[in-house]
C-alpha cells in the first residue's frame, strides 16, 4: 500500500481515501440529480489491491464479515459493500500509520 500512495498522505486517512477514488460522488447535470458512485479518481491499481484486501478480510476476518453482512442487511448490493469494507480497510491503515508515526516522536526516534 505504502508504494502505491505519495508519502505525505501516510497516516492521512481522509486525504488517502480520496485519493484512492474510494468516496462517494455525487452526478449532477441541470437539474437533474443521478444517485452517487464512486469518484475513482487515482491509481487503478490501488483500488484493484483494496478491493482484493476487502474480498480476503471478508472472508476471514469475523469484524470485516460482519460489517459486511451488516451492509448486505441494510440493502446495500454485494459490491458496494465490498468497496466499503475496501475504504474502511485504507483508513484502518492511515490510523495505524498515523499511530507508528506518533510513538516515533515520542521515543524521539524521528
Amino acid at each position: 500500500m505504502l508504494a502505491l500512495l505519495p508519502p505525505e498522505l501516510w497516516g492521512r486517512a481522509k486525504r488517502a481515501a480520496s485519493y484512492a477514488g474510494l468516496i462517494p460522488e455525487r452526478e449532477a447535470s441541470g437539474k437533474s440529480v443521478e444517485r452517487s458512485q464512486l469518484s475513482r479518481k487515482g491509481p487503478p491499481l490501488l483500488r484493484r489491491k483494496l478491493y482484493m484486501g476487502a474480498l480476503v478480510a471478508v472472508r476471514h476476518d469475523p469484524e470485516m464479515r460482519a460489517f459486511y453482512h451488516r451492509l448486505l442487511s441494510r440493502g446495500k448490493r454485494k459490491k458496494q459493500a465490498l468497496l466499503a469494507v475496501a475504504h474502511k480497510l485504507l483508513r484502518r491503515m492511515m490510523g495505524r500509520l498515523r499511530e507508528y508515526y506518533a510513538t516515533q516522536l515520542d521515543q524521539g526516534v524521528a
